[in-house]
């Protein structure tokens, strides 16, 4: 039995998407550990038994595509070249042509765009990573690699292509420091000059979801 590793359903045989959050059966992966639910997941510093824990899969599924995303970029595309040989207003190579040639092909000559914010929190590590996952869920951004480290982790995701930019690679880093959480995420679009600001527009609601799924702070 495989399950998603967004929200934690398990998937049937005939499922090819998750039916609560709608990822891909390809991102579904093998049974998650069990994780003892006494455990302390606010004051634990190991990704997995944050990530797996009873409470924390029950907050990401709750919200879970919550805040749909709009238009792929290969949509828009896929729409628009047909309208644009119809009015004579230019033609648009096949979109398999960009996305296996040009784009790699100007990658490799160095070009991208992108954008990078940091935010401190007041919160635990359990609790700032337990949000970040409830963001990245409610957006169906999918959890690609998770690397702990000795005081936070590294956490790889992807960006979705819009029309105004393709797919692009997202890293957001938690550390922990003595006042709390320090969140600082990145996203990088190869082959492209400009997104339009989307990359900015993408981490800034990375940081006002962590505000608005964290649990609230001690007061000072």
């Amino acid at each position: 039995m495989l399950f998603c590793t967004q929200c934690g359903r398990k998937f049937a045989d005939t499922d090819k998407f998750c039916a609560e959050c709608g990822a891909p059966r390809e991102a579904a992966a093998p049974p998650p550990p069990e994780i003892d639910p006494s455990v302390d997941w606010r004051a634990s510093m190991t990704p997995q038994e944050i990530m797996w824990h009873p409470e924390v899969r029950a907050r990401v599924t709750k919200v879970a595509g919550a805040n749909p995303q709009g238009m792929t970029g290969e949509k828009f595309y896929e729409i628009a070249r047909p309208l644009m040989m119809i009015t004579g207003t230019g033609t648009l190579p096949p979109l398999k042509f960009i996305k296996d040639y040009s784009l790699p092909l100007t990658a490799r000559l160095g070009m991208k765009t992108g954008s990078e914010i940091s935010q401190g929190f007041r919160n635990t590590f359990g609790e700032t990573f337990a949000a970040v996952l409830c963001s990245l869920a409610s957006r169906s951004q999918p959890v690609e690699e998770l690397t702990g480290a000795e005081n936070g982790c590294v956490i790889r995701s992807k960006m979705a292509s819009s029309i105004w930019s393709w797919e692009g690679d997202m890293v957001i880093t938690l550390e922990t420091r003595p006042e709390g959480t320090m969140m600082t995420g990145a996203i990088t679009v190869p082959g492209q000059l400009s997104d339009m600001g989307k990359s900015k527009r993408v981490l800034q609601d990375l940081v006002g979801d962590v505000m608005k799924y964290r649990d609230a702070p001690p007061a000072a």
